[in-house]
């Protein structure tokens, strides 16, 4: 069963969290006004049930499409965060009918190179004998700046809890094999808005000055203080830029 928060009306945005997070990850997004949130708990995150057996990018993004069919939503502006992009890309893939608009937070259109692979599935046998801890511990530092307050560490860490084994273990698997979407990006002809936080090391601000060359009509917000988590650390910064982007769609 997936666990979905969906609160506000107007135009709707489905939020994808990513790694190894879950939708409370832009709990400070439903700031955001005249929008209807749509945050699903990823298999084996938050509080939606594991994922049974292996699972792709696009499987993943099947998900996304089924909970679209089910709430009677046509056409979203769908974002995603990190591995949450990569499902965005599988969306685009798949149905790109589906997407009235796109938002990339810190995330990269390429695959993994073979040393990221072999790390990913390094991480797996890790957790498979030791639990989800390490992941949280080693992730964690470059989630956010060394600036950020110690709280709000203490919420990511939080949120990075909530995660399950056997969700960690697929979407490692899902991300390991993901397929390059390099070619995808000049063929995506919606809105997008690519945002990156300037001291992100996990997806550098060159994978999004990349990605915004790419896309025909794309704008690119680089956030200054922010890591990884942009849209949590730099949130009232990001949720002016998706404000101003959402009248353009």
């Amino acid at each position: 069963m997936l666990n979905v928060t969906d609160l506000g009306q107007g135009t709707p945005i489905v939020w994808i969290h990513g790694f190894p997070l879950a939708s409370s990850i832009y709990e400070h997004q439903l700031a955001i006004k005249r929008t209807r949130h749509v945050m699903p708990d990823l298999p084996g995150f938050g509080q939606s049930r594991s994922a049974v057996g292996n699972l792709t990018m696009d499987d993943y993004a099947r998900i996304v499409i089924d909970l679209l069919d089910h709430r009677g939503i046509d056409r979203a502006v769908v974002a995603g965060l990190s591995m949450g992009g990569y499902i965005c890309f599988a969306l685009a893939r798949l149905a790109p009918e589906r997407l009235s608009g796109l938002i990339l937070i810190d995330t990269r259109e390429t695959a993994d190179t073979e040393e990221a692979k072999k790390g990913r599935y390094a991480s797996i046998e890790k957790v498979k004998k030791e639990g989800i801890g390490s992941v949280m511990e080693s992730m964690l530092p470059k989630m956010l700046t060394p600036a950020a307050p110690p709280e709000m560490k203490e919420r990511v860490r939080e949120i990075m809890t909530s995660s399950s084994a056997d969700g960690v273990t697929a979407a490692l698997r899902a991300m390991a094999e993901r397929p390059d979407s390099s070619s995808l990006l000049p063929g995506i002809a919606v809105p997008t808005l690519v945002i990156v936080g300037e001291e992100d090391s996990i997806t550098p601000p060159a994978d999004a000055e990349r990605m915004a060359a790419a896309i025909p009509k794309a704008r690119l917000v680089k956030v200054a203080g922010a890591a990884h988590l942009a849209n949590y650390e730099q949130a009232e910064e990001v949720n002016k830029a998706v404000a101003g982007f959402m009248t353009t769609v």
